[in-house]
């Protein structure tokens, strides 16, 4: 695999999980508030 791809791919799933962890932690301030 070229270096390239691979950090593609790392940079992909550490954006798409960022992005879970970020509308699950909303999504419960929301049901706080």
């Amino acid at each position: 695999m070229p270096m390239g791809g691979a950090i593609a791919y790392v940079g992909f799933y550490g954006a798409m999980l960022v992005l879970a962890i970020s509308l699950y932690f909303g999504l419960r301030l929301v049901k706080l508030i």
